[in-house]
């Protein structure tokens, strides 16, 4: 045991002044006697010194001395050796595979569930940071654990690959921020995800919990249209994925603007794809492959794309179009380029090297957009040349041929988000600039070379494809909260090793026993004004 203020033991002398007290004064002995008024005229002898006799030991001296005892160690503010208090860091993993059903009602409610009871289990003075890795990572809440409590049953799950790295370097930077406490990260996951590049050392050891661990998963994992060259028809091509551990034997259907086409079983075996190419009317416009299995994970079982077919839609074009864009725009059976005074507004825009201060309405395609654009100002990619090739816009593309292009800006602005990139800067990006769909190639075609081989009429097919889709879909959502076609392998993969070596020495804290000190003294002080009252 220690003392916190040791200078409050000068307060013992109190103990000693209440003795003393008693000592003067408490010797004196009450008699009981008939009557006062034949002593009134007894002449006042001096007797001398009274002689001092050591008080006796009363309860009311006994209450007094231990009240004051305990008043003076609760100012010395005793303290004992206690674990400190602790900061858990909890990262709840949500990704689209923790929405898998093999375990119920969902790999996500079986984590919120433990981290729920894990959260119980903490003391009132502990806290807890909140962590939620989605596509990014994000601080859900932090503070003890009933504030904690809320943002945990409102958490939803996402549909993309989770950013645990991202996830574990903000726990630790939550943990270092509170040295004083015991730090620990809870991971709350179903490991369906490869590891982490490293983190650097962390600021508190790792615990993972685990959900889940099935692989009943397929998924309709490509879904491409395109216009036949006698433009009489269509053709769909299909890829189906099988990650289950077994072979499967399972229902395909496929649809065109709300009616079935075809339907048929599709064979795959254990941890392999199946491809299929499907004839389509030339007036199909909105189609759609769906799974009508069973599996584990529903997010992926279901595909729709917009294909070339259907009514004709209004382009406009403008500004220093070349040929090859016109023809590549021409090549799109349900696209037809008409002159920019036309009206009604076009349903697509495509600008070739301008950028007006006044955009067009509705999606805009732009096509070496000019780099001095303040609308294209932003930070530069630097290392950091991306490749999203399961994107719709890169959907079979030759993607080496397309990267040796030179991007005219070297920047992404902050409302776009890179499909494809290289050293140099952005060549593909998508994105809403001022309310509008934009999908940006961000390099001249004709100077490339890029116009001369077939890669460019795919790339506009599909750019003109997925801007449409913006404005005529329902949903609208954007293209930054698609599925991420990787969490269809929801199997749990070897957890990594985490680095602690910067994780502190346990450091031991103190429990205070004033307070238990000071409501002792208020009891006796209380006793001994009841002992005190009934002598009267």
């Amino acid at each position: 045991m220690t003392f916190l203020a040791p200078l409050a033991f000068v307060a013992l002398a109190i103990p000693v002044v209440i003795y003393a007290i008693h000592w003067l004064f408490g010797a004196r002995k009450r008699l009981h006697v008939p009557a006062l008024f034949l002593w009134a005229d007894l002449p006042r002898v001096q007797t001398g010194r009274r002689k001092r006799h050591i008080p006796p030991f009363s309860l009311l001296l006994l209450l007094q001395l231990l009240a004051a005892t305990a008043g003076v160690f609760a100012l010395a503010r005793p303290a004992v050796p206690a674990q400190p208090p602790r900061h858990v860091a909890m990262i709840l993993d949500a990704s689209a595979s923790m929405q898998a059903t093999d375990v119920a009602p969902s790999r996500f409610e079986a984590a919120r569930a433990a981290a729920l009871t894990q959260l119980n289990t903490l003391q009132a003075t502990d806290e807890v940071s909140l962590i939620r890795a989605g596509k990014q990572a994000a601080l859900l809440a932090s503070g003890p654990p009933a504030a904690v409590h809320g943002a945990l049953v409102a958490a939803q799950p996402g549909v993309t690959t989770p950013a645990i790295r991202e996830a574990l370097a903000l726990a630790s930077t939550r943990i270092a921020e509170t040295p004083e406490r015991k730090g620990d990260i809870l991971v709350f996951t179903d490991g369906a995800w490869p590891a982490p590049e490293t983190v650097g050392p962390l600021a508190a050891p790792v615990q993972v919990v685990p959900t889940g661990g099935g692989s009943n998963n397929q998924a309709v994992s490509v879904l491409v249209v395109r216009a036949d060259p006698t433009g009489r028809g269509q053709t769909a091509f299909v890829e189906i994925t099988n990650e289950a551990e077994t072979a499967v034997h399972i229902p395909l259907q496929l649809a065109a603007d709300g009616a079935p086409l075809d339907q048929r079983f599709v064979d795959i075996a254990p941890r392999s794809r199946a491809q299929l190419t499907i004839p389509l009317p030339s007036d199909a416009h909105r189609v759609t492959a769906s799974l009508l299995g069973r599996d584990d994970l529903s997010l992926d079982d279901r595909l729709e794309v917009l294909a070339p077919g259907g009514p004709p839609r209004n382009v406009d074009l403008l500004g220093r179009a070349s040929d090859g864009l016109r023809r590549a725009i021409e090549s799109v059976p349900s696209l037809r380029v008409r002159t920019s005074d036309s009206a009604p507004p076009a349903d697509l825009t495509v600008l070739a090297g301008v950028l007006p201060g006044q955009l067009p309405r509705g999606p805009l395609l732009l096509v070496d957009p000019p780099a001095n654009s303040a609308r294209l100002l932003g930070v530069g990619l630097g290392s950091g040349a991306r490749v999203e090739a399961a994107d719709p816009l890169l959907q079979g593309l030759d993607l080496v041929s397309l990267q040796s292009a030179t991007p005219s800006v070297s920047g992404v602005p902050g409302w776009a988000h890179v499909i494809l990139g290289n050293q140099q800067g952005p060549l593909v990006m998508d994105g809403r600039l001022e309310g509008h769909p934009v999908v940006s190639l961000t390099f001249n075609p004709a100077v490339s070379g890029l116009e001369k081989s077939l890669a460019f009429p795919l790339l506009i097919s599909n750019a003109t494809s997925f801007l449409l889709a913006q404005t005529e879909s329902a949903t609208n959502v954007p293209p930054s909260e698609l599925f991420d076609r990787t969490e269809s392998d929801i199997r749990p993969r070897p957890l990594p090793t985490f680095d602690t070596s910067a994780v502190p020495d346990p450091q031991h804290g103190t429990a205070e026993a004033w307070p238990w000190l000071a409501a002792a003294a208020v009891v006796l002080l209380g006793a001994e004004w009841f002992v005190f009252a009934r002598r009267g």
